[in-house]
């Protein structure tokens, strides 16, 4: 299914979705309009996987996808229970996910990621037989002890005679953790730990019989409407395993159409259009750096204008904390640790309406009870944005 034939309802016509609907839908999908989670992991669920880079990111990344938690309540999650864990995946970049996704989910994206590293290996120095050592290397070390802090990896590796300049620490980090050794256990005093994976988690974790579909499954139930593109974006899986992935699950799919383009839903997600459709407009959601929201898609033009682009992401792979208006950017915000909290800042690409602001308010002081911290915030619009768009 690279574009695919077509998938219709029943009477054979493809629904047509305007890109308002079309934002609604994929806004419900993620769970960041009235259905949220109620536990951790299903936050996590609901967006595929969590984007894990940056703590404020993960944290609200769970945070606004669910009802009644705090951060604390992740980072238990992550720490103690272990219900989620955080590890390299999609893309080869670090995620959360949850725990009995972890092996699968790993098996499936590992061993794509880490080839795709292999002229960067050879530019960091990293010899072929570096490769092959390290996982045995992570192996018999961490048999001796229970994790290893990120500030002790250079000099674990330095003693096996393993290179450690520039990023070829990082690089080899990431490759046992890709190749199905490490991941991150629980924080050691403030620092992140790698831990062996056969310790952390349980080895009877549930295995989908396909995989690929199941990936698929997720993916297209937590950013549909979205197309088979946008699936091999996602995971970056190359079109060899990612084109199978999608056609296993084929049957479960209905096509519609945004403008000219032919994007999917999951059948269950496509007999709730109405629903949604009936439901509020002018929903103003706030999100944090990295949201999933924003990186589930090839390209961004549906709900970042193209002048808005570097606003949002002005280079460096940094995705800015947002502001979403039915689903499309219409700000973003820093922040600021103050004594008493922090102060924020919210800058705005068009006037927003009275409702909006009140919305904003709402927003922030939902984010407030959720870091466990008193946020005073702040508006200022960009009027050479407003003014190009």
């Amino acid at each position: 299914m690279s574009e695919g034939p077509d998938v219709m309802p029943g009477d054979g016509t493809v629904r047509q979705l305007n890109r308002n609907e079309a934002l609604r839908l994929r806004l419900h999908a993620q769970g960041l309009g009235a259905h949220r989670a109620t536990d951790v992991p299903s936050g996590v669920r609901l967006a595929g996987a969590i984007q894990a880079q940056d703590r404020l990111g993960w944290l609200l990344g769970v945070g606004t996808r669910t009802t009644g938690l705090t951060a604390s309540d992740v980072e238990r999650a992550r720490n103690v229970d272990r219900s989620v864990v955080r590890n390299w995946f999609m893309r080869g970049t670090l995620h959360l996910v949850p725990a009995e996704d972890h092996r699968w989910m790993l098996s499936l994206l590992g061993e794509a990621m880490d080839a795709k590293a292999l002229k960067r290996r050879a530019d960091l120095g990293i010899s072929d037989e570096d490769h092959a050592r390290v996982l045995d290397f992570f192996r018999e070390y961490l048999s001796r002890r229970d994790w290893l802090k990120r500030t002790e990896v250079a000099d674990a590796l330095r003693s096996a005679g393993l290179p450690v300049e520039g990023q070829a620490t990082r690089h080899l980090l990431r490759t046992a953790s890709m190749l199905g050794v490490l991941c991150f256990g629980a924080d050691q005093d403030g620092e992140e730990s790698h831990v062996l994976i056969d310790h952390w988690l349980p080895k009877e974790e549930s295995q989908p019989a396909d995989p690929g579909a199941e990936l698929a499954r997720r993916y297209f139930a937590a950013y549909g409407p979205a197309t088979p593109a946008d699936f091999r974006w996602w995971t970056g899986l190359p079109a060899a395993q990612s084109r199978p992935a999608v056609d296993a699950m084929i049957d479960e799919m209905i096509e519609v159409r945004v403008g000219n383009t032919p994007m999917w839903m999951t059948q269950e997600a496509s007999e709730g259009i109405d629903d949604v459709l009936a439901g509020p407009e002018h929903v103003l959601r706030v999100l944090g750096p990295f949201d999933p929201y924003l990186l589930g898609y090839a390209k961004r033009d549906l709900d970042v204008r193209e002048h808005l682009l570097k606003r949002i992401n002005a280079g460096g792979g940094m995705i800015r904390s947002c502001v979403l208006l039915d689903g499309r950017l219409v700000g973003t915000w820093d922040r600021k640790r103050r004594a008493s909290g922090l102060s924020v800042t919210v800058t705005t690409f068009e006037e927003l309406s009275d409702d909006a602001q009140a919305q904003l308010e709402v927003e922030f002081a939902e984010i407030g009870r959720f870091l466990e911290t008193v946020i005073s915030w702040s508006l200022a619009l960009d009027r050479d944005a407003a003014k190009s768009g």
